[in-house]
């Protein structure tokens, strides 16, 4: 071996131990996390804590937005950085059992809002993104949806924070879906979702699937298309710790994975089940830089992008405060579009940077 070769296999050496490092580092924090959530029951400490209900109830609707740029868009202090937000899967869980699967699908993700019949969705940031009458009434209590918003305006709901003033927070995974599933179909939320004036608002519960369940997972990653409908395509796949309370912001207790990458990560046992529709657009540099490679590139790629658009739409909403009582000036607005519309890439996906769900990830 060459000196560069011995000096090339000891950063390789190096790399290797820190990403182990890493890996143990979210299997810990897993741990920790779940046992803190245990003393925190066992001692009624949650109790003490104002859940998002409280700070709903709370709040003055005067000051839930904030400054308003247009009149269909406006930002909310009280649901910003409310959504729960993943990490990668770095390795397989010894309890896998413990996990439930959700495919998610090409979307925005947001909070959908509803209350006195009246649904506002909330990007992650608390920005509006749409709000229109549905047909539960106005007698219709607070309830507050984590969802994706496919491009065919249809919420997926994966997860329930907030059902009919019952605060769901503090529960774990298990109740929370149990409850999403069985009080939509209850309460026929699916169908009064949708406007009395017109239906283009839709709901839908994303698939779950247990872990524990061989056939389940099999099924899951069989199916396509995963959604019904045109242009609702399959992203990635979240995976929920089924004892984990909904975190805001990212936790080990939420992982998410490409399909592609389910082999390297569950076991190569499961690339037969697998669709050979979502094996066929592995990215060509996967299979180089490996799972660990390719997360650590897409990364650093994503954060690079993210900075960028940062920049860009901070000076545009300096120069619209500078300009407020300017009723023409539209600066700020041309920049939100432009975040907007790169949610609608029908290729992001197909590109190997598929932005949209890492924005989710970066929280």
């Amino acid at each position: 071996m060459t000196d560069s070769d011995d000096s090339a296999g000891s950063r390789f050496s190096e790399l290797y131990k820190n990403r182990t490092r890493t890996e143990q580092r979210q299997s810990d924090r897993r741990r920790e996390l779940l046992e803190e959530q245990k003393r925190n029951r066992e001692t009624e400490i949650d109790s003490a804590r104002a859940g998002l209900l409280e700070l709903i109830e709370a709040a003055d609707p005067e000051e839930e937005s904030t400054t308003q740029y247009r009149p269909r868009f406006w930002f909310s202090k009280l649901y910003r950085n409310k959504v729960q937000l993943s990490e990668w899967m770095y390795e397989r869980p010894e309890d896998l059992s413990s996990w439930i699967l959700v495919p998610c699908p090409v979307g925005r993700r947001c909070l959908l809002v509803i209350r006195r019949g009246i649904a506002v969705a909330y990007d992650k940031n608390g920005r509006s993104i749409t709000k229109f009458t549905t047909r539960l009434g106005k007698k219709q209590r607070v309830t507050v949806l984590d969802c994706f918003l496919a491009k065919n305006h249809t919420f997926y709901a994966v997860d329930l924070l907030v059902y009919n003033e019952m605060d769901l927070v503090q529960c774990d995974c298990q109740l929370r879906f149990l409850w999403l599933r069985s009080k939509a179909e209850e309460d026929l939320l699916q169908e009064k979702i949708r406007s009395p004036k017109e239906s283009s608002w839709r709901l839908e519960i994303a698939p779950m699937f247990d872990c524990a369940e061989h056939s389940q997972v099999t099924d899951c990653l069989s199916r396509h298309p995963m959604f019904p409908g045109e242009n609702v395509k399959l992203d990635g796949l979240l995976f929920y710790h089924k004892e984990s309370n909904y975190i805001y912001g990212k936790t080990p207790l939420v992982t998410w994975l490409y399909p592609f990458m389910v082999p390297d990560l569950l076991g190569e046992s499961w690339r037969s089940a697998i669709n050979h529709y979502y094996l066929q657009r592995t990215p060509s540099n996967y299979v180089s830089l490996g799972y660990r490679g390719y997360m650590d590139q897409f990364d650093a790629k994503l954060a690079k992008k993210l900075s960028r658009r940062s920049g860009s739409l901070g000076m545009a909403m300096e120069d619209e405060i500078a300009n407020e009582e300017n009723s023409n000036n539209f600066a700020i607005n041309e920049q939100m579009d432009a975040v907007d519309e790169s949610y609608e890439d029908e290729d992001w996906q197909r590109k190997e940077l598929d932005e949209i769900r890492r924005l989710e990830m970066e929280g």
